[in-house]
């Protein structure tokens, strides 16, 4: 039985309290458990979104962990007097999954990104961690490919999903196949696979200990300038909130 964790309440979206020896620790549980559990990893811009998507609130919402990713969440915590001990980004999530499923033989699913970088990035975490077990395909699916992808899944037994095709699609998809696909653990991971392939770089641990790993994104990425504007619409309502 998994014991309850305390939640931090930030404009509606409701954050586990855990650092990242407890997320992995919350994760291996689920693995053990014959149920199906979503794992969301919000920042900044998806509470923003959430806070006008009902649907992809209640999806995050019902998730069976949710972990604050993003400097954001951090700020925003200590400003509402719930300080959260330490950033759980997915990105870094994944990769401590990765590590430990070197040693204890879970198996993984890649579905997301263009065609071609699911495996790329497949290839590259294979050559660091050769004991996992992998299956990968893109997430440019229509129907005919998305039962495909489906059939593959339930067929192979897969312990952990990961899905990266933005938000808020990964999510609802999740959201909607997750039970039937009878996987332990469900993850939404963006741009992960990218960056697992080596497509897109991480900034570095000096910028993000300055908490400043959004603007090395905008500057790699200068067409995200326009979803940028969440940031201020975020601390301004969180601000709200406080005062409230």
């Amino acid at each position: 039985m998994i014991l309850m964790i305390d939640k931090v309440d930030i404009l509606g979206i409701l954050i586990d309290r855990v650092d990242m020896g407890q997320a992995l620790d919350r994760i291996e549980e689920f693995i053990k458990l014959d149920t199906s559990n979503l794992v969301v990893t919000p920042n900044a811009e998806m509470i923003i979104r959430a806070t006008k998507d009902p649907k992809l609130r209640e999806i995050i919402n019902s998730a069976q962990l949710i972990v604050p990713d993003g400097a954001g969440v951090i700020l925003a915590a200590n400003l509402l007097g719930q300080p959260l001990s330490e950033r759980v980004a997915g990105i870094d999530l994944v990769k401590e999954l990765l590590a430990q499923a070197n040693q204890k033989d879970y198996s993984f699913y890649f579905l997301g990104s263009a065609p071609g970088v699911a495996n790329k990035a497949k290839e590259k975490v294979l050559k660091k961690w050769p004991k996992l077990t992998i299956i990968a395909h893109h997430g440019y699916l229509d129907r005919e490919l998305e039962e495909q992808v489906i059939d593959e899944i339930k067929k192979e037994e897969i312990d952990i999903l990961l899905v990266g095709m933005g938000v808020p699609l990964q999510e609802k998809w999740l959201a909607t196949y997750l039970d039937q696909l009878d996987i332990p653990v469900g993850i939404g991971v963006g741009g992960t696979f990218d960056i697992l392939a080596g497509n897109k770089k991480r900034a570095p641990e000096v910028i993000q200990g300055l908490n400043l790993e959004w603007l090395y994104r905008l500057l790699q990425e200068p067409k995200r300038l326009g979803r940028m504007t969440a940031l201020p619409e975020f601390i301004y309502k969180v601000l709200h909130q406080r005062l409230k």
